[in-house]
């Protein structure tokens, strides 16, 4: 089933998180008139942090989702709360100053306390578990490995982080396909949708108003902005517009900045605990150093969770199990028999540069995109980001905003099969 199928039965997608989702609470649709100091767009990760934030800050809030509230790839990724941006620090550093890169090294390790501390203080039960492991496939993965190591050292890095070789890794991933990796402690992985479903359900308690079922058909611009569903109407005095890939023509300008791009994740059929505890001995995640990556991690039920993959048609492969099967075998050739007893996709919003997008449509109306494929902690530091900004305090969306906001080039004809030329060059990469 497309992703454009599963928005027409306005359900989650079939996958094992909402198979184990904790809370399946529903929203309701607008209807009438409403008025708020701020109305946020979207009720994935980004719309949802930002809602809390300003609910915290004292401001009445309105969340409108077109859909449910995690229906989207805040609900469906691979869990991964990992720190670092999809461009390196150093590559920050020799485009924009040492300044830019000094915020979003702080930025990072910001968004996963986010996380942390949220899940602690709003009692969200979202099986986090500390431990990521980067594992090298070849000699050039590791030196990349100890080039970011010596740079985390330097930044003083506070989470333990072990090196890791050929006979050492086995002890977190138990697969012949590597040569060593680093083990970051630093990092985990959790339940993406038990996540947001918390935070819907503390946002709520914060007096936050959250709609689902109601996709934001037109914005009519002013110092009072409304905003148009089918049965309703929002009047805020400030919008934040999170909606990422789903915005669709809502903002035109901001459509020819991102692209979608589907990956897809498969979980077997729970495993004998003697043999998932032999793949993966210490509980900790990880994913391999190639550009299209392998990611994976066991669920607290015992069942291998194996994402990765890509594509940029916009529809899913017509066997999610029979492109990503493959490469759980190749990892794990222990488990080639396991039963897929679930299979799923969703869409990422990936940047020109990689790194996401804050900035302003007009003097109170702002946005954030563009998180490609890192969106777990780097949303929540952009909800803050947004909330800060709208509450009066410019200063750190101000810097973030110095990273000009390029538009995919070709337009939308030639934008998608000249990513999928540059990404074929990367993909080329990964096996020299």
């Amino acid at each position: 089933m497309s992703t454009n199928q599963l928005a027409d039965n306005h359900d989650h997608v079939r996958s094992y998180y909402a198979a184990t989702q904790n809370d399946a609470t529903g929203y309701p649709e607008l209807q009438g008139d409403v008025t708020c100091d701020v109305c946020v767009v979207g009720g994935g990760s980004a719309g949802m942090s930002t809602a809390i934030e300003l609910a915290e800050k004292g401001l009445s809030v309105v969340l409108l989702e077109g859909v449910k509230i995690g229906w989207g790839a805040s609900g469906r990724n691979g869990g991964q709360v990992i720190g670092g941006w999809n461009q390196g620090f150093e590559s920050l550093e020799k485009q924009y100053g040492s300044g830019v890169s000094d915020l979003f090294w702080d930025m990072s390790e910001e968004g996963k306390r986010i996380i942390l501390e949220r899940i602690k203080k709003y009692d969200i039960d979202c099986d986090f578990k500390a431990g990521y492991v980067s594992a090298a496939i070849k000699q050039r993965h590791m030196d990349e490995l100890q080039d970011y190591n010596e740079y985390r050292s330097k930044r003083g890095y506070p989470h333990e982080v072990i090196n890791l070789d050929q006979s050492t890794i086995k002890q977190h991933v138990n697969s012949d396909r590597y040569i060593g990796g680093i083990l970051d402690m630093g990092n985990g992985h959790l339940h993406p949708l038990n996540l947001i479903k918390g935070e819907a359900r503390a946002a709520t308690q914060l007096g936050v108003s959250i709609y689902e079922m109601s996709p934001v058909n037109r914005i009519d611009y002013g110092s009072e902005v409304r905003l148009h569903t089918d049965k309703g109407r929002v009047m805020a005095k400030q919008v934040a517009l999170c909606g990422n890939t789903f915005l669709n023509n809502l903002v035109p300008k901001l459509r020819s900045k991102i692209m979608p791009a589907g990956t897809y994740i498969i979980a077997t059929e729970p495993l004998e605990p003697s043999v998932a505890n032999s793949l993966m001995p210490s509980g900790a995640a990880a994913c391999d150093m190639n550009y299209v990556l392998d990611y994976f991690r066991m669920t607290p039920d015992n069942r291998m969770l194996f994402g990765g993959g890509v594509t940029y048609s916009g529809t899913d492969p017509k066997s999610i199990e029979g492109l990503m099967l493959p490469k759980l075998q190749k990892v794990f050739p222990q488990i080639a028999q396991a039963k897929i007893a679930f299979q799923w996709g969703g869409m990422i919003d990936l940047s020109v540069t990689r790194v996401p997008h804050v900035g302003r449509v007009t003097d109170n109306v702002f946005y954030t995109q563009g998180f490609s494929g890192h969106g777990v902690v780097q949303t929540r530091i952009a909800g803050r980001i947004l909330a800060e900004v709208i509450a009066g305090q410019a200063g750190r969306f101000d810097m973030w905003n110095k990273i000009k906001h390029h538009d995919f080039p070709g337009g939308r004809l030639l934008r998608m099969p000249g990513l999928m030329l540059g990404t074929a060059w990367f993909r080329l990469q990964d096996y020299l």
